[in-house]
């Protein structure tokens, strides 16, 4: 294990007994020695960092994590303690006894403005040093290193004491609260750095109250980063630019509280918050910056967003290993969510309480670079807790030990388990059935052609037959009046891989005109709306092998092989002057998907295999090989199809992305075979991604087309107080697709070019983890229709609200 490994476990352990020892034995130590704890009066709450100034302001201290700090006899006579938020308290040195608690006043107005007057602000002076400084006290930047990170975290409701009795709910809650948390977690994960960017953190053991299936002991390792140092700070998914970045600079202010000199060093103790009318996910909290080094030794930061049903707190102090790099020692995080929220209906705050504290930690590791790749986070949990016990920092407490006892059994005896299992099935999307499988996919849908689908799905599970899978399908669809069947045989050597074969038969539907790139088994939402505007389908028998995987790093793909008997069912819209549908025709495809992500990062844990968020661009290719066989007849055909797409950052919270999509066939001999699905238009729709609202489906027909979309996105309103923060989508569309002359055939195409533009305000409201919006957009150019109102398509959209 690496805390062996590293032998360096001595330096945590000994000291820290020593200390206990001295503390317990003797509280007044034969230098005068005596600890203290600074509190909040409200809540009585620990306030970390806060400042401990004495003999007469030459020297002072800061509270530890817990509040804690130690005066030593040569304080003087008084002492002078302040924290940002709260009123500052002067006590004398004589009224301070072993063990007592100091009570700081919160504050109850805001800073409404800020003076800044003539000459450099010395707060931003010292910040611009430390933006300077950040390469060299990163530790990513200047080692490679490994580490251990325990983390514990629990959760309780935050009922006031003053509550009356007479609340049944309430009198239980409190009770239970006195000797039990609501929620226990653990965890422990190993980190792996090689410089400078290249990362890997396997979670190797964890434990949650009442539950065998340790899962969810991945949340504490995923509040807040390992380090303070990226220009945008990632809290619960939400990005937020960091005060101590170039563009930070511009967009808070900085306040220097006061300079402490601790044990020779001098610390600036320096305040932040958003500019007024700045337009950023706004911060507020402070900084302890080191003097001599113009590294980070403490930071509090605090997340508010009113839209947003919970807000977050998040403390990180780090320390100098051998006296030469800035590491992360302990960190903590506390996740209010707030009362009558959409995730939690009491009327008290839920608060999640976490702490990680990071051990054995080496600058100079034996590192294998095979071990690192596309996957920074993995999920390596299993029930056995052994691993946890050996590597647990920290003894559980009396409280912990309680809800271990009493959840655990609770847990055993309702069966939360399964509630962990259904979570898993349903993201993967099925539900078990003893040994089998319900494909939900198949339970009910929707498109425009066929209408509502009902119908079922089973598939073996791994109970009866391992990697492997076997089943079939079936639905109805109402509106076409059409049965769909199949089934097939799937391998999967992992649940959470992006590795699999399959061979599997259809009787189904194929959308007219469709093109498609490789997901790589990555949740995808634009598929399932593109999915649902389908208007022109043709009925296919397929037979078909493929098999796919994560080739290397940021390059996955598919091979695939097919045969399809194909029987249009509709006049195209492309097609004028036809009378009766394409004639049916046999098709032999195989060739390959290719998609390539730059440095694309991807975690992959008991609930499934997702992507982080990425800037870096995305390129997708495919090439395709195949024969059609119609009236005895047969013509081979090539097919290339490419995709790339990348993402701009154009200010503090403004993004822009453009995305460019291009096909190109030879040797077609059917229309069934033409580019045509460009379009989802109706006057009143949903919003489909990357498609054009005012195109009419199959309106146009291409064997080669070059389409772009460019987005302009800009959060309004990020540091305005209240819960409207919508969002503006500026978006912009042009499209060119041409037909290669034909036999006397007549095919509508969009040679000229197809041009609209839209305008989308997201995030009007939402609900329930959704977010609704309304758009609209406008066509326009040599397409344009007669009828004015035609060139027009108004929308609703609908998207996650994370």
């Amino acid at each position: 294990m690496a805390i062996l490994r590293s032998g360096k476990l001595h330096r945590f352990i000994f000291p820290g007994m020593v200390v206990f020892v001295i503390l317990v034995v003797n509280p007044v130590s034969a230098s005068g020695q005596i600890t203290a704890t600074i509190a909040d009066s409200l809540d009585y709450s620990p306030i970390p960092f806060a400042n401990v100034i004495f003999q007469d302001g030459k020297s002072g201290t800061v509270s530890n994590m817990k509040g804690e700090f130690i005066l030593s006899g040569d304080t003087g006579d008084s002492i002078t303690i302040s924290s940002v938020g709260y009123h500052t308290r002067r006590l004398a040195i004589k009224d301070i006894t072993p063990f007592s608690t100091i009570y700081l006043a919160p504050k109850t107005i805001t800073l409404g403005a800020v003076n800044i007057y003539p000459g450099e602000n010395p707060a931003l002076k010292i910040m611009k040093r430390v933006v300077q400084s950040k390469d060299k006290n990163n530790p990513d930047k200047q080692h490679n290193y490994s580490c251990l990170v325990y983390h514990k975290m629990t959760f309780d409701f935050h009922v006031p004491e003053e509550t009356p009795d007479s609340d049944s709910i309430v009198h239980k809650i409190i009770e239970f609260s006195k000797d039990h948390h609501l929620l226990l977690m653990e965890s422990v994960s190993e980190k792996k750095h090689l410089a400078p960017d290249k990362n890997k953190e396997k979670v190797i053991s964890g434990r949650v109250s009442g539950f065998k299936d340790p899962s969810l002991a991945v949340l504490p390792s995923q509040l807040q980063p390992f380090g303070f140092y990226s220009d945008y700070i990632s809290l619960l998914d939400t990005e937020f630019l960091n005060p101590a970045s170039v563009k930070g600079l511009k967009n808070y202010i900085f306040i220097l509280e006061d300079t402490i000199v601790e044990k020779g060093d001098s610390l600036f103790y320096i305040s932040f918050l958003p500019k007024k009318d700045v337009n950023i996910k706004p911060l507020s909290g402070s900084f302890h910056i080191h003097k001599n080094t113009y590294g980070i030794k403490n930071i509090k930061v605090s997340s508010k967003n009113p839209e947003t049903p919970f807000q977050l707190d998040i403390i990180q102090r780090y320390q100098r290993i051998e006296n030469t790099q800035w590491f992360p020692a302990e960190m903590e995080s506390q996740l209010t969510i707030h009362a009558n929220s959409g995730i939690n209906s009491m009327p008290y705050p839920l608060v999640g309480k976490s702490k990680s504290i990071v051990t054995a930690v080496d600058l100079d590791p034996d590192l294998n670079p095979k071990e690192f790749s596309s996957v920074v986070f993995e999920d390596d949990m299993h029930s056995d807790t052994t691993g946890l016990e050996m590597l647990r920092y920290e003894p559980l407490t009396r409280g912990d030990s309680a809800t271990y006892h009493l959840i655990d059994s609770m847990g055993q005896a309702n069966k939360l388990d399964n509630i962990i299992k259904l979570q898993k099935n349903l993201m993967r999307g099925y539900l078990t059935a003893g040994p089998l499988r319900i494909d939900i996919n198949n339970v009910i849908g929707y498109n425009k052609f066929e209408g509502l689908k009902l119908g079922l799905g089973l598939w073996t599970g791994p109970d009866l037959t391992g990697d492997f899978s076997l089943g079939g399908y079936y639905n109805h669809a109402f509106k076409s009046k059409k049965n769909n069947y199949g089934g097939g045989i799937k391998w999967n050597p992992e649940m959470n891989s992006q590795t699999g074969i399959s061979i599997t038969y259809n009787n189904d539907m194929l959308p007219t005109g469709n093109f498609s790139f490789h997901k790589g088994k990555l949740m995808n939402m634009e598929t399932l709306l593109k999915n649902y505007s389908v208007t022109t389908m043709d009925r296919e028998k397929k037979v078909m092998a493929s098999a796919e995987s994560r080739i290397r790093g940021p390059l996955s793909g598919k091979v695939f092989f097919s045969h399809s008997e194909v029987e249009p069912l509709r006049i195209y819209n492309f097609t004028p002057d036809a009378t009766i549908p394409s004639e049916p025709f046999t098709n032999i495809e195989y060739g390959i998907n290719l998609r390539w992500a730059y440095k694309e990062k991807i975690s992959k844990t008991a609930f499934g295999i997702l992507p982080y968020p990425s800037l870096g661009p995305k390129v997708w290719v495919n090439y395709i090989r195949g024969t059609q066989k119609k009236d005895e007849l047969s013509d081979s055909y090539t097919k290339i199809e490419s995709q790339i797409e990348k993402t701009f950052r154009t200010g503090p919270a403004a993004r822009t992305s453009l995305r460019i999509t291009g096909g190109w066939i030879d040797g077609w001999n059917t229309p069934s075979n033409l580019y045509s699905f460009f379009g989802t238009y109706d006057p009143f729709s949903i919003e489909i991604p990357f498609m054009f609202a005012t195109m009419a489906p199959n309106e146009f027909a291409a064997d080669r087309f070059f389409l772009t979309f460019l987005k302009h996105e800009i959060p309004l309103r990020q540091n305005k107080p209240g819960s409207f923060k919508p969002e503006l989508k500026l978006i912009s569309k042009a499209g060119w697709g041409d037909v290669t002359e034909t036999d006397g055939a007549s095919y509508n195409t969009f040679n000229k070019g197809y041009f609209e533009s839209g305008v989308l305000l997201d995030n009007l409201f939402n609900a329930l983890f959704i977010k609704y919006g309304l758009g609209v957009h406008y066509h326009y150019g040599p397409y344009k229709k007669e009828k004015e109102l035609d060139n027009w398509s108004f929308r609703i959209s609908i998207d996650f609200a994370f």
